[in-house]
């Protein structure tokens, strides 16, 4: 940034001039802050005035786009140093919350809580993975990429191993793990933009690209840099606040780490007692029928799909003889459209089907029991104890992987090359530990709240006085809407 662009001056060491522009630095991040959390309760308060929920997310989201894409364009260069690796010059501190900010995207910010809440002890290993990789690049990568002083990994590649054939190989391997990684980070920049804004997926995509092109293209790494130490300070405040908000909602302590144990406690209780609720078994013998009845139907698909097709059209014929109500003549006429159009279009949907409605024919539509570390059990009979055993072997296989792929990321791996020295380079994992750690000390405390709150206070509500945002969040949804389990007036999201 203009404001951030410090430059050694004559007669003035650069351990001297690194701390004079961390201590801009400083003071640039805190007024930011300050100004945020300002922000936040002007809009608090508008809302209480009147301004509509949709109309505060499009304000969050043009103000924080245009906070971005200003501290991009201030941060513009056309010096190759600035441009790739920030100058060299980014506090260890600073580099750590950039990283944070790196990683904390649509897998730790959104998906993280989720794989918690739908696996249980299971989800751990992401966690644990995860923070093993920076114990990886904190050891063995960091320090020792950024000694060679080069400025990217194929650089650092043909550099080592002197020929272009390793620069290559590194470039294919950069572009092929980048693009998978992209995918989904794509993928949840469209989420968070049509929730905020009600734009359509497709759209909400396009306006985040958007702005991602405008935060990076003209600085770089330096506009990268600055522009990710914004982001964390408003991920991080805005991923604390609903967990601390529920936190004291249900104990009245606003530290969830300390108390989620308690709560935990709890959901296993309500587990035992959803389980052997005879509605939730009711429930799971409708899932079983229409499981049962699609696999009667994909026996024979031709003869299932005529008889289909005739019994929709009956329906729409009968409705339009017997006058019918405008609203049943739409559904009749919806539920004919939705007919497969032939014997492979219905094969594909009947199996898909059938898979869906075998999972929620399970107890808490197949989602294991929060606390139990592994499926199967280590003292039951042979099956059981092979359940176990290849349950614990994939726990501990999942973790290496993330581990060994998480030390191995570029955009990761890229910036430990931005540090001043290799002392600040290990500092700086140091610090991308401490920063990721606060939300993945808060993402299992997330995950219990959260599913204490639909057990308690969702499951068994009947469906015309369940909360409104449930509604509203299934309609941005992209792809088909959100299925739920429901049996004389009881709600339970599968899943």
């Amino acid at each position: 940034m203009a404001g951030l662009s410090f430059e050694p001056q004559t007669g003035v060491s650069n351990k001297e001039a690194n701390a004079a522009f961390k201590k801009g630095l400083n003071k640039v991040y805190g007024w930011y802050t300050g100004g945020f959390i300002a922000f936040v309760i002007v809009l608090a308060i508008a809302e209480q005035m009147g301004l509509s929920r949709a109309a505060i997310g499009l304000v969050f989201l043009a103000a924080t786009v245009a906070l971005y894409a200003g501290i991009g364009i201030m941060s513009r260069t056309n010096d190759a140093a600035e441009y790739y690796v920030a100058g060299r010059r980014v506090p260890a501190v600073y580099n750590g919350m950039a990283t944070g900010a790196d990683w904390m995207s649509a897998a730790s910010f959104i998906g993280m809580a989720g794989t918690l809440y739908l696996t249980g002890y299971g989800g751990l290993a992401f966690i644990m993975g995860w923070t093993g990789g920076y114990c990886l690049v904190a050891l063995f990568l960091a320090p020792y990429l950024r000694k060679f002083g080069q400025f990217t990994i194929p650089d650092f590649l043909g550099a080592r191993y002197e020929g272009n054939l390793p620069r290559f190989i590194g470039i294919l391997a950069a572009i092929l793990c980048s693009f998978t990684y992209v995918v989904a980070q794509i993928y949840g920049v469209g989420l968070i933009t049509t929730r905020l804004s009600g734009l359509a997926f497709e759209i909400g995509i396009f306006v985040g690209l958007g702005g991602i092109l405008v935060c990076s293209f003209l600085g770089g790494m330096r506009a990268v840099t600055w522009t990710q130490v914004a982001q964390y300070i408003i991920l991080i405040i805005a991923y604390m606040l609903p967990v601390v908000w529920l936190s004291v909602k249900q104990t009245g302590v606003p530290i969830p780490q300390a108390v989620y144990g308690f709560q935990l406690e709890k959901v296993t209780a309500k587990e035992k007692l959803l389980i052997d609720d005879p509605k939730e078994k009711e429930v799971i013998a409708i899932f079983k029928k229409q499981s049962d009845d699609l696999a009667a139907k994909l026996k024979d698909v031709p003869t299932a799909l005529a008889a289909d097709l005739a019994a929709a059209q009956a329906k729409v014929a009968d409705l339009k003889a017997a006058n019918a109500p405008v609203a049943e003549m739409q559904a009749a006429e919806k539920a004919l459209a939705a007919v497969p159009k032939d014997a492979d279009a219905a094969k594909k949907a009947w199996t898909a089907a059938k898979a869906a409605a075998d999972g929620r024919a399970k107890p808490l539509a197949g989602m294991p029991r929060h606390a139990a570390q592994y499926a199967g059990d280590p003292n039951g009979d042979e099956k059981a104890q092979k359940t176990f055993n290849e349950s614990r072997r994939n726990f501990l296989a999942l973790v290496f992987c993330l581990m060994v792929g998480t030390a191995a990321l570029p955009h990761i791996l890229m910036r430990y090359y931005t540090t001043p020295s290799v002392k600040d380079a290990r500092a700086s994992v140091t610090w991308s530990l401490f920063f990721i750690f606060l939300l993945y000390f808060t993402a299992p405390a997330l995950a219990v709240l959260v599913k204490y709150e639909v057990f308690n206070v969702l499951v068994g509500t009947p469906f015309d006085q369940l909360p409104a945002w449930i509604q509203s969040w299934t309609a941005g949804r992209p792809g088909p809407a959100v299925g739920h389990r429901h049996q004389q007036g009881r709600h339970l999201p599968a899943g």
